[in-house]
């Protein structure tokens, strides 16, 4: 049973050890909207010939589909496994090896009050016994129980150790239940803490086997890049206004949060806009039949449609008399006897030390052989006695690759950490400096405090992404208001605040309102005023709106009184939506009217408020 037992445990560590692994130190970061691109890097050294090499500290929850290998100096990626890890936990971070050497230090103690405790108590019933038993009439012999005669003295003395030593007994208790008690609530919030941490990190690891072929033995650099969702960009604003005669300073600012599992530590980050666990083919249309309902016929309705391909040509191959093998070269420069003459060899840019025999020929893509003149006069006095240029084959040789501009990238020039506890992380953006037209909007019939509001034209020059901006205006923060750069209008309004140096009224005007029964109908007339009022000590651009409303039944008919309202600048009559603009100067006051009237039959009722 041991023998079977040891052979399932060196299973089970068989998964795991595939081979010595190597720690995959994470470079950059692309952080999508929902989602980010994480690149690691590792150097190793190979064999020439098949490695095995196991890449350790990736994030278990990845897009298996997204995962991109890429080796330099000649190693291909003959086969690759990503795996998680479920039988050894990750090293714990600093924060949660201190969360949990404070839930220990707080056991013991509540360990020690708790033993306390017990002592003090049995002590306290001893003493009662004790007690108790001093302060009885009889004493039990050996055989008989015998009456003993207790003085004052002795009952005042039995009395008085026992308030002594009961009180003291009785006050440790207390305090030591006291500080459990304490020490139960700090470790109930240390515990949840720890979960939280534990929860956000994950306590699995991500490894990657790799099956590398190295035409030579080298150390080469691995590069990993993955799609995982564990991560997110938010971007937000800060938009501060000085004064109306200013631009406007636009704050870019982002919050960013991951819980991949693994901290980023000084690292490179990219902050994008793109989708890329939203990609789809564009939608084709089908056939559109139609037919009459009731024979509920069923038709198959087919389209060809076009969708992203890669083609992969079949009849790519190398043919051995199209390569040029490496002691063929030798020979046909007659020095590879002469290590005096021998020429010098350039492997994928890079000049080669090592013995050329060892290239594996099957992984050479092309050579070029330099002679005299051309040589020397790229390679100086090293290429006098010829230059070999060795190109190997890579696997993007063999992919079609196609990139497109579909969306915005940040790219942070400082290197910054992100903890993989899931805490938003505040990194500064780009700013901008806008210069809006600013007017002052009314609608008494909805509220009557005058808004700030900032138009900003041309807006989408700026490349302003959609977000909540939080507005400070003189110095003072007056809330927050969501910019949509999703909006199709050439104008971005915003509003900045209320202003209480302009003031507004709107009144009914009582003597103009009636109501008049004619025939079989019921004529309301209503009629308001609006004034206006700029206690700034300059002057103001206004919009005031008002309305008035519109019928949805034939019998009801609705007519504006042009006579008795204020002409307004534009008119929408649809909708019955009037508006002024005007510039009122400093301390200027003026007035508005509008009338209307409602005609509907009398005995019907309508709500006119």
């Amino acid at each position: 049973m041991q023998k079977v037992s040891v052979i399932i445990c060196l299973a089970l560590m068989s998964l795991v050890a595939y081979a010595d692994n190597i720690k995959g130190n994470l470079k950059k970061a692309t952080i999508y909207f929902s989602g980010a691109e994480l690149t690691h890097t590792s150097t190793v050294t190979l064999k020439q010939g098949e490695n095995q090499v196991a890449i350790e500290g990736l994030t278990p929850n990845i897009d298996h589909n997204s995962l991109k290998i890429n080796v330099n100096n000649s190693v291909m990626v003959a086969s690759s496994e990503f795996i998680t890890d479920y039988l050894t936990e990750k090293k714990s971070s600093d924060y949660i090896k201190r969360l949990k050497d404070s839930i220990q230090v707080c056991n013991a103690e509540i360990s020690k009050l708790t033993a306390a405790v017990k002592i003090n108590t049995t002590s306290l019933e001893l003493l009662k016994k004790g007690i108790e038993s001093n302060l009885s009439n009889s004493v039990e012999n050996a055989q008989t129980m015998v009456k003993k005669q207790l003085t004052t003295t002795d009952i005042n003395q039995n009395i008085e150790f026992y308030h002594t030593k009961a009180a003291a007994l009785e006050k440790a208790i207390y305090q030591d239940n006291l500080k459990k008690t304490e020490l139960n609530q700090t470790r109930t919030r240390l515990q949840s803490q720890l979960n939280q941490e534990q929860g956000k990190r994950g306590v699995f690891n991500g490894i990657l086997n790799l099956n590398l072929v190295a035409s030579y033995a080298t150390s080469a650099t691995i590069t990993i890049s993955y799609y995982t969702p564990s991560a997110r960009w938010t971007p937000f604003y800060d938009m501060i206004v000085t004064d109306v005669a200013k631009p406007v300073k636009l704050k870019g600012r982002s919050k960013v949060s991951q819980t991949t599992g693994i901290d980023w530590n000084n690292i490179n980050i990219v902050l994008s806009t793109a989708t890329p666990s939203k990609t789809k083919d564009a939608p084709v249309f089908s056939t559109w039949f139609l037919d009459y309902w009731y024979e509920q016929s069923v038709r198959n309705m087919r389209a060809k449609a076009s969708s992203n391909y890669i083609t992969y040509d079949a009849d790519m191959e190398v043919r051995e008399e199209e390569l040029v093998v490496p002691m063929a070269t030798s020979k046909a420069l007659g020095a590879a006897s002469d290590a005096a003459t021998k020429p010098i060899y350039i492997v994928d840019g890079e000049p080669f030390d090592g013995n050329i025999n060892e290239i594996n020929p099957n992984s050479i893509q092309s050579t070029t052989i330099l002679k005299g003149a051309e040589a020397t006069s790229l390679y100086g006095a090293r290429g006098a006695n010829g230059v070999v240029l060795i190109t190997t084959k890579k696997m993007e040789d063999y992919i079609a690759v196609e990139e497109k501009s579909i969306s915005m990238e940040y790219k942070i020039d400082l290197p910054y950490s992100i903890p993989g506890n899931g805490k938003e992380q505040i990194i500064d953006l780009k700013d901008y400096n806008l210069t809006p037209e600013y007017k002052y909007y009314a609608a008494p019939k909805l509220d009557e405090s005058v808004f700030l509001v900032a138009d900003f034209k041309n807006w989408e020059q700026a490349n302003i992404l959609s977000g909540w901006a939080n507005i400070t205006y003189d110095g003072t923060y007056v809330g927050q208001t969501y910019l949509n750069a999703s909006q199709t209008n050439s104008t971005m309004s915003v509003t900045l605040g209320t202003d209480k140096r302009i003031n507004i009224k709107r009144e009914k005007l009582t003597d103009f309102s009636q109501v008049k029964i004619l025939g079989s109908d019921t004529r309301v007339t209503l009629a308001y005023k609006i004034t206006v009022k700029n206690n700034q000590n300059k002057a103001a651009k206004i919009t005031l709106k008002e309305q008035y409303p519109i019928s949805s039944q034939k019998d009801i008919k609705v007519e504006l009184l042009d006579k008795e309202t204020t002409s307004p600048t534009y008119n929408k009559e649809d909708i019955g939506i009037i508006t002024w603009d005007f510039d009122l100067a400093a301390g200027e006051s003026r007035e508005f009217k509008i009338a209307f009237s409602v005609r509907y039959p009398k005995d019907k009722k309508i709500n006119l408020k």
